[in-house]
């Protein structure tokens, strides 16, 4: 067996990653795992942003509501003292109707100590004459007690109705609100004004009214009503302490500005507080109205369900990062290392080695395969080479004595054929490998293209939740279209039938007009035309959109100096004896067209070759056109090629129109509520599969639905779950289990249980897929392909039980 030379795997070993002191992430060193771990907190960093932004928005628009609310609630507390001004008005208004008081006769102070006591909460009615002395008065001690107070000075000089400054007199230390009314009397000397005095007491327990149950003010509010010069004239908290007392410094400026409006301030007891006010105007009667609000309580709420929301989003990241690294240390990881250690073995010559997982339900088992293909190959190739080398040795020993003189030249000829033929071997692993691993990394490559660029558009755009979203769906859009490469090679080669669903070929490409400018570098221009109201088609949208990726990549490469890339899409009608050989009907026609260099005709007659180049080693497989031609005849329709050299290249698919009534039954299948039915039945479904993880995922989406999930490893525990009573409403079952598979499950509960619905879940189907289609009874029985998301399981379960509902009803 041929053994690597010792120069040989000095060449091949990498060297040593250089230290400097310190570790540092080098990306050509990291594993897959870790870039997936990478990407998805590339792509959480976004929503966390936003999520901070929405925070500070929410944050900002309650601390602007709270302002607004402040200033509200001080013109509300305004028009509550308009009403108490305006009952002041219409006491004073009484007095002058009194004849005994406009000429001042002896019963004028009589007159006003009845309207007084009728008046609750005035200290006193006084009429004031033009000389400053009290005329007469509720209380006729007033003219001697109070003859040099202030608000006898201050009623020679009002003009009009009105409220004065804080007062004290003689009989309320406390102190009063005097009320002024100018009138003009029926004496010689004539005029006057009326004042009504009024107890601050009473006022502070009108404050406390207006707080009342069923009061428009929040409770936690604090009530402050003052003079035009700051002074407090009553409070619905803490009166007693404060009566009297001027503002703080800080709130001074409230008693000039012109219009409603709030501070943020020390209030005079000490407390930080959010105030609204509403100024001394004339409009207020020269009273300014003030409210107080502890702002830290108000914010209360909010902050708590901010802090919720990071826990959560928080928590959910972390998650979701945990749940990743699982899922790729047993998914990615695991596989990875098993090939690994076998090209290991490979390498160190021993070619009887195999990888591990060969199998056809996972690209991993796939490269396995065709990598342990590729080791019988070369270990056949070795034996065969030195089968023949045995052959020359022992023809050149039978002729050794005949050709002894040609000995030597004969040797040197045999070296030589030897080197020749390993240097053919070499060759020869190398085009097998290359044609392997070329044509998936082609095919990866254009997906890990679409997630970065996708990606880098979602940070670009993090401010957008609507473009956030919809780039969020192309990027697991894309990672979807990795998934599904080796079902589109087995589309290819016919050994698995395409997904068709109906598709809006207009909406597809504007989708991926964003992939695309943004992934085939700036000096392409990337455009659409494509009719409105444009007719669907039934079509596998995962091939479609590959294969335009496909074909826009080969255009950026046919247009090294830039140049213009269009997607075009357009309806067309075939008529019966058409030359293309397509059958007659109405067609969509997809067309990518760029400016490039184009074809020649020796190229052009090759273009759909399987294999079929014309670029470098390493930069294609040959497989673009030939897959676009494979799918567009595998949907009922064909490609065509238009290209001249200098003229660019037009390369169309021709797709089949749906017709408006299938287009109609397929758009919007009758559909029932069947979660709610769910949720309040509790229908119970038995869920069967060999995969502890996938088990896991399907039964947590359907007990989210509100379905009952019994769960089973294998064929054999649920039948024997089954055997032992246990009630089921639903089977879902995994195909390929070792023992009973899916198939067999299913024939062998139908027998216990005739007519119980099922659902066959597989990732691979193959002549099992097809002989449980043909096991179908009655539409009770459906087959799902893997990967399958949770609302289609849960959608496949509820249509079930309302269909056995409605055969039994």
């Amino acid at each position: 067996m041929h053994q690597a030379s010792p120069a040989h795997d000095q060449a091949v070993v990498p060297p040593a990653p250089a230290t400097d002191g310190g570790w540092r992430l080098r990306p050509g060193g990291m594993r897959l795992s870790t870039r997936l771990i990478l990407i998805i907190a590339t792509s959480l960093l976004p929503i966390l942003a936003m999520q901070v932004a929405i925070a500070w928005s929410q944050w900002s628009e309650r601390k602007a509501q709270l302002a607004d609310l402040t200033i509200q609630q001080a013109q509300l507390l305004a028009g509550n003292l308009d009403g108490i001004a305006q009952g002041a008005r219409i006491l004073l208004g009484a007095a002058t109707e009194s004849l005994e008081v406009r000429q001042l006769e002896p019963g004028c102070d009589r007159q006003l100590a009845r309207l007084r006591r009728h008046a609750p909460g005035y200290a006193f009615i006084a009429l004031v004459d033009p000389a400053g002395h009290v005329a007469c008065a509720s209380d006729p001690s007033l003219a001697v007690r109070d003859a040099d107070a202030g608000w006898i000075a201050a009623a020679r000089v009002v003009t009009e109705f009105g409220a004065g400054r804080y007062t004290k007199t003689s009989g309320n230390p406390d102190g009063v609100l005097p009320f002024y009314l100018p009138i003009a009397t029926d004496t010689a000397a004539g005029g006057g004004t009326l004042v009504a005095a009024l107890e601050l007491g009473w006022l502070e327990q009108a404050l406390q009214r207006m707080k009342r149950d069923g009061s428009p003010f929040i409770a936690s509010s604090v009530l402050t009503l003052a003079d035009a010069d700051g002074v407090i004239l009553a409070r619905d908290q803490r009166h007693a302490d404060f009566v009297g007392q001027s503002f703080p410094p800080a709130a001074m400026s409230l008693l000039q500005s012109p219009t409603p409006g709030n501070l943020r301030l020390r209030s005079i007891d000490g407390t930080e507080r959010l105030i609204g006010y509403s100024p001394p105007t004339r409009e207020n009667y020269g009273v300014a109205a003030v409210i107080g609000f502890d702002e830290q309580e108000l914010l209360r709420d909010i902050k708590q369900a901010l802090l919720r929301g990071v826990l959560i989003v928080g928590g959910g990241s972390l998650l979701a990062l945990g749940m990743t690294l699982l899922v790729a240390r047993r998914f990615i990881a695991a596989p990875t290392d098993a090939l690994l250690q076998a090209a290991r073995r490979w390498r160190a010559g021993d070619l009887a080695a195999r990888a591990p997982g060969a199998g056809r339900h996972s690209e991993f088992g796939q490269l396995a395969g065709a990598f342990n293909r590729m080791a019988v190959a070369l270990q056949q190739r070795e034996e065969e080479l030195r089968h023949h080398a045995q052959l020359l040795e022992d023809r050149v020993a039978d002729r050794t004595q005949a050709l002894r003189q040609a000995n030597a030249r004969l040797e040197a000829e045999v070296q030589e054929r030897r080197n020749t033929e390993a240097a053919l071997l070499q060759a020869q692993k190398l085009q097998a490998v290359g044609q392997l691993a070329g044509g998936i990394a082609h095919d990866f490559n254009n997906v890990l293209q679409a997630v970065l660029g996708g990606v880098a558009l979602i940070a670009k755009r993090a401010g957008d939740p609507a473009a956030v979203a919809r780039l969020t769906g192309m990027v697991e859009e894309a990672a979807q279209r990795g998934q599904s490469i080796t079902r589109r090679l087995l589309a290819f080669s016919r050994r698995e039938e395409l997904r068709a669903d109906r598709l809006d070929v207009g909406a597809l490409l504007v989708g991926l007009r964003e992939v695309l400018a943004a992934t085939l570098g700036a000096g392409i221009r990337v455009e659409v035309e494509a009719p409105p109201a444009l007719p669907a088609v039934f079509a596998d949208r995962g091939q479609l959109e590959t294969v335009l990726v496909n074909l826009a990549t080969n255009a950026r490469d046919a247009m090294e100096k830039g140049g213009r890339l269009t997607l075009m899409a357009e309806p067309l009608t075939v008529a019966p004896e058409d030359p293309g050989g397509l059958a007659a009907g109405d067609f969509i026609r997809v067309t990518v067209a760029d400016t490039g260099a184009g074809m020649s005709v020796e190229t052009l007659a090759r273009a759909g070759e399987p294999f079929f180049t014309t670029k470098p080693v390493g930069r294609g497989t040959g497989l673009g056109l030939a897959m676009a031609r494979s799918f567009a005849e595998g949907s009922g329709g064909r490609m065509t090629i238009e290209s001249k050299p200098g003229c660019g290249t037009h390369i169309a698919l021709w797709l089949p129109a749906m017709a408006a009534a299938a287009e109609a039954l397929v758009a919007a299948p009758p559909r029932q509520a069947r979660p709610a039915m769910a949720m309040s039945c509790r229908a119970r479904v038995l869920l069967v599969d060999d995969e502890p993880v996938v088990r896991e995922v399907l039964a947590t989406q359907l007990a989210d639905a509100g379905y009952a999930v019994t769960e089973a490893e294998d064929g054999a525990a649920a039948l024997a779950l089954l055997a032992g009573g246990m009630a089921c409403d639903v089977l879902v079952s995994d195909l390929a289990m070792e023992g009973i598979d899916g198939v067999t499950l299913i024939r062998e509960v139908r027998r216990a249980r005739p007519g119980l619905p099922a659902i066959l879940v597989t990732g691979y189907a193959g002549d099992a897929a097809a002989l449980a289609v043909g096991q179908r009874v009655d539409g009770t029985f459906t087959l799902l392909r893997k990967p399958v998301t949770g609302a289609l399981l849960v959608d496949q379960v509820a249509a079930l039980l309302g269909w056995r509902e409605t055969v039994q009803g």
